[in-house]
Parts: structure tokens; sequence; C-alpha cells
């Protein structure tokens, strides 16, 4: 079963990073902190890299404020693709 979203949003790609050299120009396809649930009963959130992320780190920090994301002690998982600094993806936690 392939991973998407459960409210109808075009484009969203919950599995796959965006590198930041390929979002320079026009920018990220959604604005940081957009939030939807997917299929596999998970909030996501779009976030940036503040820092290298391993792929599918669990105790990923997603700041409500800027929507930068660090892999230190927090509660959601890195997509499944390694990221470094300024890429973008979507943060998956359990949303219950």
């Amino acid at each position: 079963m392939a991973l998407t979203t459960t409210i109808p949003l075009a484009g969203v790609d919950l599995v796959n990073t965006k590198l930041a050299a390929d979002i320079a120009n026009p920018g990220p396809p959604f604005v940081l902190g957009t939030q939807v649930f997917g299929n596999d009963g998970k909030l996501y959130v779009f976030a940036k890299a503040n820092a290298a992320i391993s792929a599918a780190t669990a105790v990923c920090t997603v700041s409500a404020s800027t929507f930068l994301a660090t892999a230190t002690g927090g509660t959601y998982t890195s997509p499944n693709t390694a990221m470094a600094v300024g890429d973008v993806g979507w943060f998956s936690k359990a949303s219950v």
C-alpha cells in the first residue's frame, strides 16, 4: 500500500525529500508547518532540516514556531531519506 494523505492536497509526497539545491527557486512546494494525516494514521508536518538528519530517525524535534527539524530528543520521525541542512520533507508522528 502506498503512503498517501487522507485529505485532498495535490502534490503531497510523504516519502521523499526535496534537496535544498532543488528548492532555491521557486521555493519549497509547501509552506513550512503544513500538516496532513497519512493513510497510516500518522500526522505529518512539512519541515526543513536544521542539521544533517539520518534516514528514518525516530527522535526528531520540529520547532512549532520555525518548523526547523533537528535529530535530537523529539517525537517525530524523519523521512526515509537522509537529509542535509536546508532539505525539506514530511516528518511523521503518532497522531493518538
